[in-house]
């Protein structure tokens, strides 16, 4: 009987080392192991996610080349700060396509920070429907937004863009292996064969420096003849001028600092009630000729008796302008400025490096 007690005794102890061996074993792989979950670093970056208001919008459908399906929103903007863009899989059972345009009315899931930035889906889909693409254009509404690159002619490698002013007035997207440019006055898109960025080697002040643009294209036009064509301000079926790349060809404010240039730009706002409707370009020495110069406002040639310097160009613009017009091009890479906010009005006078003349179209668009 004692040694039955005494087996069992040792039985028990055996479990019991054993369950302490296998507890060990498993705090040990604890510590060793990534956490289900991080404690909260100091200061880090977390997403805040936001549900916005059922509405009613117009959207175009696009896709890039290997990627899924995507909506872009034309008709609102949750965020100055960029394009209202959605995954399309909720309207899979519709066969929504590229290039297709549509009304629908949804709730949308925002999220602003963490690791991917910001991002937009649809949180519930209620009625959907097809439309023509002049009606969804007509319904366009961006916004001032935050990084200057929809005022002024910039673009860069990212093939989704909306414009919306007197001198760019467009939507461009991919639709896999082609790309769409809708206009406003078209039920139907532009197709292009390519978007592509086109580079011209320039000399500014004895240093090589590149000038970069994109471009929509066909494939049967040649880089060397897009070039021609912009530096002539003529537009072609071949190809449609999107925007500059960086560095810009000229200097304008970005949150208050200026931005890095290839040429220098200096601008004079003349406040007046009446000024002289005009969009003028002279060269250095055309300006020279009294009568062209006599020919000028008085306001604008005092303005350039005491800031111009005889070498550069000058570029007047008199109209609906303010402080805060920019000069922009059309798009056929002419010269322009965008409009003031309508409550003023005057004269506008740019100098520019001669230089940039000699690279740039030196046309000034109506």
């Amino acid at each position: 009987m004692n040694q039955i007690k005494r087996k069992t005794l040792f039985i028990g102890i055996g479990i019991l080392v054993l369950i302490v061996f296998l507890g060990f074993l498993v705090y040990e792989a604890i510590l060793n192991s990534a956490p289900l979950t991080v404690a909260p670093l100091e200061g880090a970056d977390y997403a805040t996610e936001t549900v916005g208001d059922i509405r009613t919008d117009a959207v175009l459908c696009f896709q890039r080349e290997g990627d899924s399906k995507y909506l872009l929103n034309l008709s609102y903007q949750n965020s100055s700060d960029w394009l209202d863009i959605y995954p399309a899989q909720p309207m899979e059972e519709y066969d929504i396509q590229p290039g297709d345009f549509a009304e629908m009315t949804y709730q949308a899931e925002y999220s602003v920070g963490g690791e991917d930035g910001h991002h937009q889906s649809i949180k519930q889909l209620g009625d959907f429907s097809q439309i023509y693409a002049k009606e969804a254009l007509s319904r366009r509404n961006l916004q001032s937004v935050g990084d200057i690159w929809h005022t002024v002619r910039q673009a860069d490698s990212y093939p989704v863009r909306m414009y919306q002013n007197q001198y760019a007035d467009f939507v461009m997207i991919p639709a896999e292996d082609k790309f769409y440019l809708f206009r406003p006055d078209d039920d139907k898109p532009v197709i292009f064969d390519d978007y592509r960025q086109i580079t011209k080697e320039v000399e500014i002040h004895g240093e090589t420096e590149q000038l970069r643009a994109w471009v929509l294209c066909n494939d049967a036009v040649s880089d060397s003849e897009m070039l021609e064509m912009l530096y002539q301000g003529t537009e072609s079926p071949d190809f449609f001028f999107v925007g500059y790349d960086w560095p810009y060809p000229f200097p304008f404010m970005v949150y208050g600092e200026e931005s890095e240039h290839l040429y220098d730009m200096q601008k004079y706002f003349l406040p007046e009630d009446a000024p002289e409707l005009r969009k003028s370009h002279f060269m250095a020495l055309e300006l020279e000729n009294p009568e062209v110069f006599t020919a000028l406002p008085i306001s604008v040639q005092q303005m350039l008796i005491e800031t111009w310097n005889h070498e550069d160009d000058v570029l007047v613009f008199g109209g609906a302008y303010d402080e805060a017009s920019e000069l922009t091009f059309d798009d056929r890479n002419r010269l322009c400025l965008t409009a003031g906010n309508g409550e003023s009005s005057g004269y506008m006078l740019i100098y520019l490096e001669s230089g940039f003349f000699e690279n740039i179209c030196s046309g000034i668009a109506e």
